[in-house]
């Protein structure tokens, strides 16, 4: 049923009403204001309802049988939609560790989980412990700490005109050959190529003893 709210309502009730529909920024509004956006935001409520029911496949999760009730999520594949309850989801993808629709078994994007992650600060708190990982978001994330290592490395190595043998073969060499090492083994030649010259060309060939980096770095450019 759609309620059209009128001005016997208060300032303070209109606020209230609307805080428990998670409506924002409404504080500097005045009453007139106020009206519209709560009876907008109760319109617009009930259009969605009324299309979600009609585009729903299931009235029930299929993962706890349970009946749908909001929050829930919904994927789309094949202009199908597919709802899941949204704590019984978030639970079976930290359980399995699989990203995929959990029916039709077609991988959920990682911006499909960037966005169930801000839902679950949202529903959860910030402070929620309960963050989703794809493995291609792991990789993405190890890839850029080790990009900023390199050029960590290229500023330090900067700022010394000197650079002894001994502190290249038990500090700068050996950790040049851990990012390396991770880098070939997790990525694509021509992102290890660009990675590496870009570390190559930054770096001061002046300094003193560098050509030990430089032509081991080059020897592993393909």
């Amino acid at each position: 049923m759609l309620i059209y709210y009128n001005k016997l309502l208060t300032v303070k009730a209109i606020k209230n009403i609307l805080k428990i529909r998670g409506c924002k920024f409404y504080n500097t509004l005045n009453k007139a204001s106020l009206l519209s956006l709560l009876n907008f935001n109760g319109a617009a409520t009930k259009i969605q309802r009324v299309l979600r029911s009609k585009i729903m496949r299931y009235e029930n999760c299929p993962i706890s049988c349970d009946r749908l009730k909001y929050p829930f999520i919904s994927f789309r594949f094949d202009g199908k939609f597919f709802y899941y309850d949204f704590k019984t989801l978030v639970d079976y993808f930290i359980k399995t560790n699989v990203f995929k629709d959990p029916l039709t078994r077609n991988d959920i994007s990682d911006e499909n989980i960037i966005y169930i992650n801000t839902l679950i600060k949202y529903y959860r708190g910030s402070n929620s412990n309960k963050i989703l990982i794809t493995n291609s978001m792991a990789k993405n994330a190890e890839l850029i700490i080790i990009v900023y290592c390199l050029y960590y490395m290229t500023k330090e190595l900067n700022r010394k005109k000197n650079l002894n043998i001994n502190e290249i073969y038990s500090n700068i060499l050996p950790r040049v050959i851990y990012y390396i090492y991770t880098l070939k083994n997790n990525y694509t030649s021509n992102e290890v190529n660009v990675i590496l010259n870009a570390f190559i060309h930054n770096i001061d060939s002046k300094i003193s003893n560098i050509t030990v980096i430089i032509d081991y770095v080059n020897s592993n450019i393909t």
